[in-house]
């Protein structure tokens, strides 16, 4: 009797683990999402964030970037969509793995500006100009900068790039990164993330003593 308790015990175990739900989140078209990884306590230097392609429903469109330890997904098509996740020590071992699941449903906006009444080319034009005017201050506010150093096809070179760096005194990181136009990965070495674009100029003119290069200042939105 004992025997057949523990039994049923584990089966009801492997069940319920095999059972486990994905978890979904549902987002908007058009609205873009960041995600980070969860479980991760701080965000070590040494780490390598290695995400996915985005997967989505057949002949789905969709906008995407990577940023280190944040990733960026604009779904423009409803459906289903899944990014994966590994993160690897300075040792290439795995230390964390994770799978984020969305829902993506159609946005509020969608592209066009419903009105009662047909306005004046006028009106239209000060629309546009007022709408240009508010993105463009929103776009200044939310930005940050950061230095690209340069950019690795080799994994292990852009390592040895940014723990010398590091060494240096740098804040230096790597960004994973596909190059869709060349069907390429390769790996971003950079430096910080600046309010200030002055700042961002002035930390670039002092690498670029020791480096004897010219790095430039990427956006980071």
């Amino acid at each position: 009797m004992k025997k057949n308790k523990i039994l049923l015990f584990l089966s009801m175990f492997v069940m319920l683990s095999c059972s486990e739900k994905q978890v979904w989140q549902e987002i908007e078209t058009g609205k873009t999402i960041k995600v980070f990884p969860e479980g991760l306590k701080s965000n070590n230097t040494d780490y390598i964030y290695k995400w996915s392609k985005p997967i989505g429903p057949e002949g789905s469109n969709f906008d995407y970037s990577i940023e280190n330890d944040k990733f960026l997904l604009t779904a423009l098509t409803v459906g289903q969509y899944h990014v994966s996740l590994e993160v690897e020590n300075s040792t290439k071992e795995k230390v964390h793995e994770e799978t984020f699941y969305f829902n993506a449903i159609k946005g509020n906006f969608d592209g066009t500006t419903q009105t009662s009444k047909t306005p004046s080319p006028t009106k239209k034009q000060e629309k546009k100009k007022n709408k240009s005017t508010s993105e463009e201050k929103r776009t200044t506010e939310n930005n940050r900068f950061t230095i690209q150093v340069a950019s690795w096809k080799s994994l292990e070179k852009a390592k040895e790039d940014m723990n010398e760096l590091i060494e240096l005194g740098f804040d230096t990181y790597i960004e994973e990164y596909f190059d869709k136009k060349n069907n390429i990965q390769r790996w971003r070495v950079r430096i910080g993330s600046f309010k200030s674009k002055d700042l961002a100029k002035r930390v670039k003119e002092e690498l670029s003593k020791f480096r004897g290069e010219n790095p430039w200042i990427a956006y980071i939105k």
